[in-house]
């Protein structure tokens, strides 16, 4: 009952939102010259599915942004994480706009942030704003461009919202983005499953012409298939997400996966519909085209589960189409026949001694490990590795990723501070530090070798600037831990709080003179960074001011 109420009203507020879209009218641009590009509404990232557009900044900070509505700013948010500087804005047609990755707010935002940070005595904060406190028209400045938080390269991330914090796809709005090119089919894949073993083979691609493409099978199998492509606009190499997919049979869709809103409840969903192990080892997104869930989403929609077989003296004829929000398409024609021969696959998935089912609940100990994976801690019924020997405890399989996290107890045997796992280069990463009794406690989404491990070391600290003069210019310092990461730092200045900006993608610090701290000709710098045990450098200079 409850997944029936969930569903009707995951639908209400969609039909809602589309209503108010109907007649909400956007048309003015957050940056000042043609929209190209980076990302787009729906791709799947790391973090999940991308919520907004990311749009190019002709590759650098510093360009300007302007709010697309009259509105009144909702929330302000500074993370070294995430969206970075971003600004949330409410405006009056109901709808919401988000403006990330900011390299700076606007001279009066900046200043009520920074007020925000010198109160609070720290640089992060998150703030919300009551209606009309700090208003904004259409077209007007209100910030700069930046790769703040998760960010890999100058760009804006740029989401507008329902009034129900619904993302809906920017694009609806008008926004014209020039785009003449067709979707790219990369591969396209035949998967078969036997006793929760999955076998796929890479088929063959004949093309017809740059949009067409036959696929010829043969196979007396239950089938289904799994795509990989991207989409690219005009005047841009970036391989996007793909806006529009179906799989049809006899004109009727069998699965349809198209992006035009989506909740954040959602966000994590893709990863149900991922080929696990391709996306693992090779960051390959491999959407697969067959239904495991009962529920409809926003995004997807199927009246079929997508499996296939072909029975004596019968064909089956597909169609998959791939679409771009311009109606650009691209066509796959796949016949099925049947064969008396055994289908050979190209790779299988590694199976262990362990059977997991997905539904089900786990607690077992092992010497005097424990561990608990309660149901849903995995997307599918898979296999693990699970040994504990030698300190070292063994939770592998490397063609999954996890859905939720599960709870480790593990012993300790004073031989360390934390525990760590390995990275794919080998290097030891941080997991855990929390202890209980004789035993460390954590829950991880992490599979891998897990064991004890120490870390004594304090952090790195470096000053940056080579000469020791600021000449109103900022103060800038490298911060660096090796072993478990930086916790947190603090630094002052003539005994004041002073508002050192951080970096960790540079791992870097830097304090810009402002109106808060009092600089003299001589003045006391003395930071203090601790990392996650608790291990802590301090750093003392005298930095001269020249006015």
């Amino acid at each position: 009952m409850k997944t029936i109420n969930l569903y009707y009203t995951l639908l209400l507020l969609f039909f809602l939102s589309n209503y108010k879209l109907g007649s909400a009218q956007i048309n003015t641009s957050p940056i000042e010259y043609e929209i190209l590009l980076s990302g787009n509404f729906g791709e799947l990232r790391s973090s999940g599915f991308h919520t907004g557009i990311d749009i190019k900044t002709k590759g650098r900070e510093g360009e300007i942004i302007k709010a697309i509505d009259d509105g009144y700013i909702s929330r302000m948010q500074v993370s070294t994480t995430g969206y970075g500087k971003v600004i949330y804005i409410n405006h009056n047609n109901g709808l919401k706009s988000v403006y990330g990755h900011l390299r700076d707010f606007e001279k009066k935002l900046d200043s009520s942030a920074k007020r925000i940070q010198y109160s609070r005595k720290s640089y992060t904060f998150n703030k919300y704003f009551k209606k009309d406190e700090i208003i904004v028209k259409k077209g007007q400045i209100i910030g700069y461009s930046g790769n703040t938080g998760t960010s890999f390269g100058p760009h804006l991330h740029f989401e507008i919202r329902t009034e129900e914090d619904i993302p809906v796809n920017p694009l609806k709005f008008k926004y014209e983005i020039p785009d003449t090119i067709s979707p790219v089919i990369r591969s396209l894949y035949v998967y078969n499953t036997k006793n929760n073993i999955r076998a796929k083979k890479k088929l063959a691609l004949n093309k017809v012409n740059d949009t067409l493409y036959n696929v010829n099978l043969k196979t007396n199998d239950s089938i289904f298939f799994g795509i990989e492509t991207f989409d690219r606009q005009n005047f841009s190499y970036n391989r996007n997400g793909t806006y529009d997919i179906k799989l049809i049979e006899n004109n009727s869709n069998l699965f349809h996966y198209k992006f035009d809103s989506l909740n954040f409840n959602q966000k994590r969903l893709p990863i149900e519909f991922y080929d696990h192990k391709e996306f693992i080892e090779k960051n390959s997104k491999i959407i697969i085209l067959r239904d495991e869930k009962t529920n409809d989403y926003n995004f997807y929609k199927n009246n079929s589960r997508g499996i296939f077989r072909v029975n004596e003296n019968e064909i089956i004829s597909l169609n998959i189409v791939l679409s771009d929000y311009n109606k650009n398409n691209t066509h796959i024609h796949i016949e099925i026949e049947p064969s008396d021969k055994n289908f050979i696959y190209d790779s299988y998935e590694d199976q262990f001694d362990k059977k997991i089912d997905k539904s089900l609940n786990y607690n077992i100990t092992l010497n005097d490990l424990k561990l608990n994976f309660n149901k849903n801690t995995f997307y599918h019924d898979t296999s693990i590795d699970l040994n504990f020997e030698k300190d070292t405890l063994t939770v592998y399989n490397p063609n999954i990723i996890l859905k939720n996290p599960y709870k480790v107890k593990f012993p300790d045997n004073n031989k360390g501070n934390f525990i760590g796992s390995l990275d794919k280069n080998n290097n030891v990463i941080y997991i855990s530090s929390n202890r209980k009794d004789d035993y460390f406690e954590y829950k991880t989404k992490t599979l891998g070798k897990f064991f004890i491990s120490t870390d004594t070391i304090g952090p790195i600290i470096k000053k940056i600037n080579k000469k020791d003069r600021t000449n109103n210019k900022k103060i800038r310092l490298l911060i660096r831990d090796e072993e478990t990461g930086i916790k947190k730092y603090t630094a002052r200045i003539n005994n004041e709080w002073a508002l050192f900006e951080y970096e960790p993608k540079k791992s870097l610090i830097q304090f810009n003179p402002d109106d808060y701290i009092q600089l003299k000709e001589e003045n006391e710098l003395f930071i203090v960074v601790e990392d996650l045990l608790g291990n802590k450098t301090i750093y003392n200079e005298t930095i001269y001011y020249k006015p």
